[in-house]
């Protein structure tokens, strides 16, 4: 009784004929293999879920080494976008400094390109082929605890990491120095509008067609015969040829005078003062604005102080004569 107790009997039946085959087996052996096999089944089943983890943190690795793919493409194109924009306003940079002398104000610093590098220093040790740690990092690891695509994905994540570093500091630089190219800009635009009106008030072509009879500086006066300081120079052209203003200007003196004869004064603004003598007739009067090209007269022989039909031209800069042929650029 003892023994039936503790032992299980399994009968195989072979057929009609054939004695059952009866097989004993202890209790405590069935106990140990159910529990031997329970825990040979779970851990089958950890190894297939560890396994579709793997698979699926593989799957997931996969993924994000395209996204960072197509997140470098995307970094790379902008990056070389501002490297464009950073030439483009260095071109502007020296553009603006150029017209800045050319209107004769002092050139700001040209700033250059950026640098994103800080300082660097330190003392310097013999190299051991050691690598830091946290320069490379496994994103995943497999059994054997090898690191899955650490290298490639650490370099890539490094190099993307580096390209938006630069890009931040170029765009920085291009908002610094757009505003301070900003602020030459509407210096050399409030300059230059005062400059327009200098460029426009300043003689720069001749007055009348003709020959010059007669230089600027000392001369044997054609009256006296001593030496004098010829103010002008007198262009020999015919009686009633066009006299035109070689700048804008207004009109200060249209009289008659016993030496010049009909005469005309024009003052230009900025110290400037042009005079026309000898004319046969003028056809401007005290106060009237003109302009460059405009006509003022006709050429004469009017006045004791000529020879001949002829223009005396006549430049004064702060009431002081000077050679008219350095105002004359045609």
């Amino acid at each position: 009784m003892k023994e039936s107790e503790e032992t299980i009997t399994v009968i195989i039946f072979r057929g009609a004929r054939a004695n059952p085959w009866r097989l004993k087996i202890r209790k405590a052996f069935v106990k140990h293999g159910l529990i031997w096999g329970l825990a040979l089944l779970l851990i089958q089943g950890g190894i297939v879920t560890h396994y579709v983890y793997q698979w699926n943190q593989l799957s997931e690795f996969e993924g994000i080494k395209k996204e960072l793919n197509a997140t470098r493409s995307k970094t790379s194109t902008f990056s070389t976008e501002v490297d464009g924009m950073k030439k483009r306003m260095l071109v502007l940079e020296n553009l603006n400094r150029k017209l800045q002398t050319m209107f004769g104000l002092e050139p700001d610093e040209i700033h250059g390109l950026p640098s994103d590098l800080a300082g660097q220093g330190g003392e310097e040790l013999p190299y051991d082929g050691l690598q830091d740690e946290a320069d490379v990092q496994p994103l995943v690891s497999n059994d054997r605890g090898s690191s899955v695509g650490a290298a490639d994905g650490s370099s890539a994540f490094l190099t993307t990491k580096r390209q938006i570093r630069e890009i931040k500091v170029g765009l920085d630089w291009l908002n610094q120095e757009t505003k301070f190219e900003s602020q030459i800009l509407d210096n050399l635009s409030s300059v230059a509008r005062k400059k327009a009106v200098q460029w426009a008030s300043t003689p720069s072509i001749w007055p009348v067609s003709g020959r010059i009879t007669s230089r600027f500086g000392p001369r044997i006066s054609p009256f006296t015969g001593k030496k004098r300081l010829h103010a002008g120079v007198d262009v020999g052209a015919s009686t009633g040829t066009e006299v035109r203003a070689p700048a804008s200007g207004k009109v200060v003196v249209a009289a008659y005078d016993s030496r010049m004869g009909k005469f005309i004064r024009i003052d230009h603004g900025f110290d400037i003062e042009t005079t026309y003598g000898h004319l046969s007739k003028i056809h401007v009067k005290y106060g009237d604005r003109v302009h460059r090209s405009d006509l003022i007269g006709l050429v004469g022989n009017t006045g004791k102080f000529s020879t001949g039909p002829h223009l005396h031209y006549q430049v004064a800069v702060n009431d002081k004569v000077v050679d008219p042929l350095h105002y004359i650029l045609d």
